[in-house]
């Protein structure tokens, strides 16, 4: 299986975040009861023997337990989000799981058909294969996208809570943007809608949070201070015309460049004696033998002149036909 990357094809974000991303805790410190938590804790403690060769039991249980809910998360909530929500599944997978252990699986595919074919003795739980059918490979600048946007709305999470709407959240919020903003210039149509709906959200907690004067107003601030947020929105709004003058070439047509060819072969008297002394030598030479040989120029422009009268008149008959 190939890699997907951004320099080989067109790669959508769209409806990836935050779509994917609410509703759910990915932190896998959080304290989520008993239950399926514990079903895939203790899946995914023999998951570790069968897949590592490193014995990092509690870490890869932590993680492999987190992926394990968020499958069940896409599975429980089948929507029009599923394909899109397993993009966000194999960017984690990637990164919490593949970067981080030495494993025995070779590839995304193999390692996810590993943990979805586990089982343990007396247990009903299983890790979700609904992601199976939209498998994808992400690495390459897609994949460092997918972390930008990932840390980007896991702050926007947080600041769902009031104690978290910190200046220490807010300077990370703000570092992740300008991150992602290194991208735009390479995968413009890729990501233009991703940072235009991050600035609307910035723009929403400089008018929203205003009346915290305690907390949330000071974090706000940070995206005024030195006019951090209207730079965002000039290179937003830069980038695009200067997309717009790109698409713009002008158009050489066949019937210019038979004109511009007639307009040097044919020579005129006042350009002649005008600009005769300022020629080099070896120009005015060549000039020389054009004038000598004028019949023969003469016999080729009337050439030259049906050859493109014909053309054109074809192109009308062609035209009104």
């Amino acid at each position: 299986m190939s890699d997907t990357k951004l320099e080989d094809e067109y790669f959508d974000f769209n409806g990836v975040f935050p779509e994917c991303t609410d509703g759910f805790d990915w932190d896998t410190g959080a304290f989520r009861g008993r239950g399926d938590a514990n079903k895939f804790t203790t899946l995914c403690s023999g998951l570790n023997l069968k897949l590592t060769t490193e014995n990092r039991s509690t870490e890869f249980s932590q993680l492999c337990r987190v992926l394990g809910l968020y499958l069940k998360h896409i599975e429980t909530n089948k929507n029009e989000h599923a394909q899109r929500c397993c993009k966000l599944f194999y960017y984690k997978l990637k990164k919490d799981i593949m970067d981080k252990f030495n494993l025995k699986c070779n590839d995304a595919k193999s390692c996810y058909l590993e943990m979805a074919n586990h089982k343990a003795n007396g247990l009903d739980t299983q890790i979700s294969d609904i992601c199976l059918k939209h498998l994808i490979h992400i690495d390459g600048d897609t994949f460092k996208i997918m972390e930008y946007l990932f840390e980007i709305y896991n702050k926007v999470n947080l600041f769902n809570t009031n104690n978290q709407r910190t200046t220490s959240n807010m300077h990370k919020f703000k570092e992740y943007i300008e991150k992602l903003e290194i991208y735009f210039y390479k995968y413009r149509s890729e990501i233009k809608e991703e940072l235009g709906k991050i600035i609307k959200i910035c723009e929403g907690y400089i008018s929203e949070w205003e009346a915290d004067k305690r907390l949330a107003k000071h974090a706000s601030d940070l995206l005024k201070y030195d006019n951090w947020i209207n730079t965002r929105k000039r290179k937003l709004e830069e980038e695009e015309e200067e997309n717009t003058r790109s698409d713009w070439r002008p158009t050489e047509t066949l019937e210019s460049k038979v004109l511009y060819a007639k307009a040097i072969m044919i020579p005129r008297t006042d350009d002649y004696t005008h600009y005769f002394s300022f020629l080099k030598p070896s120009v005015r030479k060549l000039r020389s033998m054009f004038n000598k040989n004028n019949k023969n120029n003469m016999d080729l422009m009337y050439s030259f002149d049906v050859e493109y009268k014909n053309s054109i008149d074809d192109r009308y008959k062609i035209a009104y036909s």
